[in-house]
């Protein structure tokens, strides 16, 4: 029979607490990180000026399915379709270049033939509805740890392309 010390309990709690407190942590094949959006384009006033986002990346035998949440989305984006990609570079506020290409799975050495489409590339676009949107993403690749970002992207992304227009905000997303 087991039976729990006070010890025991505390450090279950405060191993909880660890847990999801974390901003960017990994376990195993699971990957949650959230915050405010650095914003990219700082000049002008934006939809994604004050809002949030949570990224969750959970891997399989088959690959990877992401989710992105972004929240606080200003009324002016209702009904638009927003491009959102994983990109190989880290997210600094005011320098979009900084979050690097788009992270291609060819690139990388994860994906037998070259090229750009949602099963070489993380694509997670979403639309407004209710100040918050939802992009989904299911790959053949597992992207390789090192720090990462989510950008979003003015435009819904181009299928024959990848592009998305100009860059407007950004989540580091490291593990």
């Amino acid at each position: 029979m087991l039976t729990s010390s006070p010890l025991r309990t505390a450090a279950g709690a405060t191993a909880i607490v660890l847990l999801t407190a974390t901003p960017a942590l990994a376990l195993g094949p699971f990957l949650r990180t959230s915050g405010a959006l650095s914003d990219l384009a700082p000049a002008a006033s934006g939809p994604f000026d004050g809002a949030s986002a949570r990224v969750q990346m959970v891997e399989s035998a088959a690959g990877s399915h992401v989710v992105l949440t972004v929240k606080g989305i200003g009324p002016a984006a209702e009904g638009n379709t927003y491009g959102a990609h994983l990109h190989d570079g880290p997210c600094i506020a005011g320098d979009g270049p900084a979050a690097g290409p788009h992270y291609n799975a060819h690139t990388h050495g994860q994906a037998p033939l070259p090229g750009v489409s949602d099963r070489t590339e993380v694509w997670l676009d979403f639309a407004v509805e209710d100040g918050a949107g939802t992009g989904t993403a299911s790959v053949p690749f597992v992207p390789k740890p090192e720090n990462r970002s989510v950008v979003i992207h003015a435009l819904p992304t181009n299928p024959q392309t990848g592009t998305a227009g100009a860059r407007l905000a950004c989540l580091t997303v490291a593990w």
